[in-house]
């Protein structure tokens, strides 16, 4: 699946144990939580560094977790 969207930081999970600020992909129609195949789930500096950029990303759809497999800055 391929999405295009603004990579932002915001918090995520909230009321729960995995409530966090969390780098997270805003596309026309929806908001993701980005997640990098092997990458930690609550920290990830590839993640931290596309935040303020936009991208074209290829990955799964997981619920409300889109897992990158790739991605392009745009």
């Amino acid at each position: 699946m391929e999405l295009r969207g603004k990579v932002v930081r915001k918090p995520a999970g909230s009321g729960s144990k995995s409530a966090r600020a969390a780098v997270v992909l805003v596309t026309d129609d929806a908001e993701y939580v980005l997640r990098r195949t092997g990458g930690n789930a609550f920290s990830d500096p590839e993640l931290e560094a596309l935040v303020g950029s936009n991208i074209r990303a290829t990955g799964t759809l997981h619920g409300y977790t889109f897992l990158l497999q790739s991605w392009v800055r745009e």
